[in-house]
């Protein structure tokens, strides 16, 4: 019986045209803010990510490589707070990995990754969206999937009632919706990628 060599994720080989799962945790503690001044803090909060890669990698005009990634997966639950984050799926959840030096594929670690999500967040009975985009961002990672990084939120997100937006979970747009809460943090709050999941 023969045991296949796990890859070498520091090898920048390894990012074009694969697919990893990844647990998460939250860094920090995750607090929810709703529009009437309620405040609800998440300390446990935990879940799983799974992303694409393309198979093309293109050039910047500095020389330095891209590739784009897609996230297929965002899974969040909190068991003391009943909170659940799930990602959008009518809307793209879409990323860009870009290689700190000029090269091909050989240059696309270490790099920097910027993601914009689009979340559900089941809550006490409702529904929540966001329209504009959760930016979370990573700097300088060194391997692929990105174990042992945590990806940052660059500013807190609104969320809105789906039942009161037209489209629903396809609403791309507030119209008369007001945001019904927001996602903040105390302290750093970030996705930190704690292990990868086997996939066979």
């Amino acid at each position: 019986m023969t045991t296949e060599a796990l890859p070498d994720r520091s090898d920048p080989l390894v990012v074009p045209d694969s697919q990893h799962h990844v647990g998460l945790s939250i860094r920090g503690q995750l607090t929810v803010l709703f529009s009437d001044g309620e405040t609800l803090d998440c300390a446990d909060v935990k879940g799983l990510s799974a992303v694409r890669s393309s198979q093309d990698v293109t050039t910047l005009p500095d020389g330095r490589p891209r590739i784009a990634v897609t996230r297929l997966m965002t899974h969040f639950h909190s068991n003391e707070t009943g909170l659940l984050i799930q990602q959008n799926p009518a809307r793209p959840n879409l990323g860009i990995l870009t290689g700190l030096e000029p090269g091909g594929v050989e240059a696309l670690l270490p790099a920097d990754v910027v993601f914009e999500q689009y979340l559900i967040i089941s809550l006490r009975g409702s529904l929540y969206l966001n329209l504009d985009p959760l930016v979370m961002e990573a700097k300088g990672i060194t391997t692929f999937p990105p174990v042992g990084t945590t990806f940052l939120s660059r500013t807190p997100t609104t969320f809105y009632d789906v039942t009161e937006l037209d489209g629903g979970l396809h609403a791309t747009s507030a119209g008369d919706a007001k945001p019904r809460l927001a996602l903040a943090s105390t302290s750093v709050c970030g996705s930190h990628v704690t292990h990868e999941i086997p996939s066979g």
